[in-house]
């Protein structure tokens, strides 16, 4: 697909902190650059600003993170007609709820449909598998990782063939050392109490506060290394 003139449609339940969040407000961004029409059908949230301003359009979703039923085939219903009215090319899920609302949708209005699988879900059960197989139901299906293209094998057989890894990327042009001053330095220097002439131990974990990205492990392991207390 030519992407000058394309309109592409992502959904996702809302654009607050996550990766797939960020990666939504960026695809976004690098789709009006390259001269398509960016739409993101989401509730909203704190990067809505910052998706408005690299051009694209946020239309407001509400409750499009419910599992109810009854709201998911609403959502499919109002979807489809999104899809016809402004004339939408393509349209990419990147979360399950929203996503068989999406799924139904596409397939209706006969446009392509496509998935990102932003992390590994736990199944359970059959019923919970076939839940989380909508995301492996795309016309092409996007692992975020390696390892998590390894889970969607494992997991949803039948999307091997059309299984693409793209890992996530990373602007480091803003996390470029020279973009911090040295006054901006010296402020979180005496706002951590950080003492330049005594050596301390410093761990940065930068992630969303949720307990799976190990916050209570890396407290531990400072715990740990500050005391000695070292497993043999």
């Amino acid at each position: 697909m030519a992407l000058a003139g394309a309109r592409i449609l992502q959904v996702i339940p809302r654009l607050d902190a996550g990766g797939a969040e960020r990666t939504t407000v960026e695809v976004a961004a690098a789709l009006q650059a390259a001269g398509a029409r960016a739409l993101v059908a989401s509730e909203g949230g704190r990067l809505s600003r910052e998706l408005e301003a690299a051009g694209a359009e946020l239309i407001e979703m509400p409750h499009s993170g419910s599992k109810n039923p009854l709201t998911v085939l609403g959502h499919a219903g109002w979807l489809k007609k999104l899809i016809r009215t402004r004339k939408v090319d393509l349209v990419h899920a990147r979360s399950r709820a929203p996503a068989w609302s999406a799924l139904w949708a596409a397939r209706s209005a006969n446009v392509k449909f496509v998935t990102t699988y932003h992390g590994v879900y736990t199944s359970g059960g059959g019923l919970k598998r076939l839940y989380n197989s909508v995301m492996a139901r795309g016309d092409a299906v996007i692992a975020n990782s390696e390892f998590t293209a390894a889970h969607v094998r494992a997991e949803h057989p039948f999307a091997a063939s059309k299984l693409i890894t793209i890992p996530r990327g990373v602007d480091m042009k803003a996390f470029r050392p020279d973009a911090v001053s040295k006054e901006r330095i010296a402020q979180l220097a005496r706002l951590w109490r950080i003492r330049p002439d005594k050596p301390d131990l410093l761990i940065l974990l930068p992630g969303r506060m949720t307990s799976w990205k190990g916050h209570r492990e890396a407290i531990e392991a400072a715990w740990r290394i500050a005391k000695r207390d070292l497993p043999p």
